[in-house]
């Protein structure tokens, strides 16, 4: 967490940083383009949110132009994922063959300048399974982005993040400070003002049998 996944180089801050801001950017686009409306208790839960979030963009000490260019980019995937009317499988699918003549690319650079090295071993093995397992998130985004708001949505990706955060402390025993707590709290505390928000919902429109 850069600061939060506790610092262990320049870009692991920027890119946690990203996946703390991308939430926000999602609940922007569903206001600005979707029209989502959200009550008091989610508009809590977004202040909430955005302190914590901007306190630590504070304590890494410079502009984000990096982590917001990474918030923006799957804020608009996600936006896209919403609002284009193909099926999960397919939209990965037309992803991999836009995607992948770049790919190809690289690859061969790296071929080229000898900085790759492929056989039968267990490095390409899990080089290649990992790859495949990478897809089954993506689908299941792909589904969920159209079942439920893009507001909630982004609220969801706060988790994704705070798993990596507490493998990073319980796991890899990275140091934990009290700039990451604060900015936990923050955080959490919009999660869960927002979830009793959404069970409130629920319980006023339940779906009917």
């Amino acid at each position: 967490m850069g600061n939060l996944y506790l610092g262990r180089n320049e870009w692991s801050c920027t890119s946690s940083l990203g996946y703390y801001i991308n939430p926000l950017v999602s609940i922007v686009l569903a206001l600005i383009f979707l029209k989502e409306r959200f009550n008091k208790f989610e508009w809590l839960a977004i202040i909430f949110a955005l302190i914590g979030v901007l306190y630590m963009t504070i304590k890494i000490g410079e502009f984000p132009f990096v982590s917001i260019m990474l918030a923006l980019s799957f804020g608009v995937y996600g936006l896209l994922k919403k609002v284009v009317h193909i099926d999960a499988i397919s939209s990965i699918a037309i992803e991999c063959i836009v995607t992948a003549p770049a790919g190809i690319i690289y690859v061969i650079y790296l071929w080229q300048q000898h900085h790759m090295t492929f056989g039968f071993n267990m490095s390409s093995f899990w080089l290649i399974f990992l790859g495949a397992v990478t897809a089954i998130p993506l689908i299941l985004f792909s589904a969920g982005a159209k079942r439920i708001p893009l507001s909630l949505t982004g609220f969801i990706q706060y988790v994704g993040p705070t798993i990596m955060f507490i493998l990073g402390i319980f796991v890899f025993k990275e140091k934990f400070d009290i700039n990451q707590l604060i900015t936990f709290i923050f955080i959490w505390i919009g999660i869960i003002l927002y979830s009793i928000s959404q069970y409130m919902n629920i319980k006023r429109n339940p779906i009917a049998k």
